[in-house]
């Protein structure tokens, strides 16, 4: 087994059960390349994929192993930011695994305490499948939390509480569109794994991994499914906020058209000139109100048999 002390960058190591071991590496530290290089004998190539900070999930297969890099939750992060999603680094063949990571991802640790308690994989290539195994059962519980969500917000938008529902509808779409972007470029790297032929995988291991496959693209439908609920939902808040706002301003246009010809008599009778009717009547402002009042009862008729409200 690798000596532990002379492993740079070392996290923890472990041996599996069956045979081999399993060596996980930070590729922060700046002896990692040098090692994977040197010491570990990687293809160049799968050098600089194993310590890349910035990654795309892809697979590389090669007579002596399988690369493997897929995009995780990590640990301690929420859905409101599937953006911090992290690459899971793998590497494979017939004696080690060898990942490498720039933080902790939950299925890097659900492996760690498995072979910690002595359970876990017993070969590199059972490996690789409980990985993304354990990666897809993390994913599903972010993905029950969206429909949670969308659903919480289709009640708010069904009561008309679109203030509520409009924060609530914009960090919902960013999460979803952010799993999507992210989990999507798994699906070629699945099906190159579930077609694989190679010694490394056995016929179950690749069985598992074609259900795994299949797990991900209920996923990516349901995903798919949630972001067009949140488009429609969308579309509902808008023309509910159209109806408000159009509610509002015919309320006050109607109230200016009411107090237009008030203003117009009122003005008419503050001028100060002779002649002004009931200038001299000692019940001249009853009157005038009267007529005021009067004027608004009709208007309000006239608008009525219009049906202009």
């Amino acid at each position: 087994m690798t000596d532990v002390k002379t492993s740079p960058g070392f996290l923890h190591l472990h041996a599996l059960n069956g045979g081999g071991e399993w060596l996980h590496m930070c590729i922060k530290h700046r002896e990692t390349s040098a090692y994977l290089m040197e010491v570990a004998m990687l293809d160049d190539l799968v050098v600089d994929a194993m310590i890349e900070e910035d990654t795309r999930s892809r697979v590389r297969v090669l007579d002596d192993g399988i690369m493997v890099l897929l995009k995780a939750m990590h640990v301690g992060q929420d859905m409101a930011r599937p953006e911090d999603m992290v690459s899971i680094r793998i590497w494979i063949d017939k004696t080690r695994v060898i990942t490498t990571r720039e933080a902790d991802v939950d299925p890097i640790l659900a492996l760690h305490q498995k072979l910690s308690a002595g359970a876990g994989p017993t070969t590199p290539g059972e490996f690789l499948a409980d990985l993304i195994e354990e990666h897809l059962d993390e994913v599903d519980d972010h993905i029950e939390e969206l429909e949670d969500a969308v659903n919480r917000i289709e009640g708010l938008v069904g009561t008309h509480q679109t203030e509520a529902a409009c924060p609530n509808m914009a960090q919902t779409q960013s999460r979803i569109s952010g799993f999507l972007r992210h989990l999507g470029p798994q699906k070629p790297v699945l099906e190159h794994l579930s077609r694989c032929k190679h010694a490394l995988l056995s016929e179950r291991e690749r069985a598992r991994i074609d259900d795994g496959l299949d797990q991900l693209l209920r996923y990516l439908e349901t995903l798919q499914n949630l972001r067009d609920r949140v488009d429609i939902l969308n579309d509902q808040v808008a023309r509910i906020q159209d109806r408000q706002l159009t509610r509002s301003s015919f309320v006050f246009s109607v109230v200016a058209t009411l107090f237009l010809p008030l203003g117009f008599i009122v003005s008419a009778f503050g001028v100060n000139l002779m002649g002004v009717p009931f200038e001299g009547h000692a019940n001249g402002f009853t009157i005038l109100m009267v007529i005021c009042l009067a004027l608004v009862a009709g208007m309000l008729v006239l608008f009525r048999w219009r049906k202009w409200f």
